[in-house]
């Protein structure tokens, strides 16, 4: 049976590729918002340590001052990182929507592939079969002797029963329970 060569490989393989290439966008979009995220995170905790040590005993008033534009910094930051949070999570949402339609055209041929293969493998079975039966009705076109062809001979060979051979004729005799 021959081996089964899809026509449109060339364009599954290329559709692979664009879809791993987006894909790679995607992660690369996906990493920044959570570079934006972690940075944001941190700037909080910042935040809350100023807060907790702002107002600690045995500061002065420009401690205190210092501390209050410290805090303010830290806000106007956090507001900025939010913001470019933001843009990249629409960023990172329109490349997940590249990468879907991606996912999709590739899915389309891959599925195609995959039913083209089974009908090629389903027909060449059937011709298989359609072959073999065409060997066993008609032996004589098919290149097997006769006698091997038989179900009687080939039957009394695998069971082993020969019981003796007439010379004159070249006939094989056999007897059954």
């Amino acid at each position: 049976m021959k081996r089964f060569a899809f026509r449109l490989e060339r364009l599954l393989e290329l559709r692979a590729w664009n879809e791993k290439k987006t894909e790679l966008v995607l992660a690369e979009k996906a990493g920044s918002c959570a570079l934006l995220t972690s940075r944001i995170e941190e700037n909080l905790g910042d935040r809350a340590r100023a807060s907790r040590d702002a107002y600690a005993p045995g500061r002065e008033i420009s401690d205190f001052r210092a501390a209050e534009f410290y805090l303010r910094r830290l806000d106007v930051e956090r507001e900025r990182l939010t913001a470019e949070l933001a843009v990249a999570e629409a960023e990172r949402e329109k490349a997940r929507l590249e990468w879907v339609a991606k996912h999709r055209e590739k899915e389309s041929v891959g599925k195609l592939k995959e039913r083209r293969e089974a009908e090629y493998y389903r027909l060449a079975l059937r011709e298989e079969a359609k072959v073999l039966d065409d060997m066993a009705r008609h032996p004589s076109r098919s290149g097997i002797p006769a006698a091997a062809s038989s179900p009687k001979a080939s039957a009394d060979s695998a069971v082993g029963r020969t019981v003796g051979q007439n010379a004159t004729q070249g006939v094989v005799t056999t007897w059954r329970d």
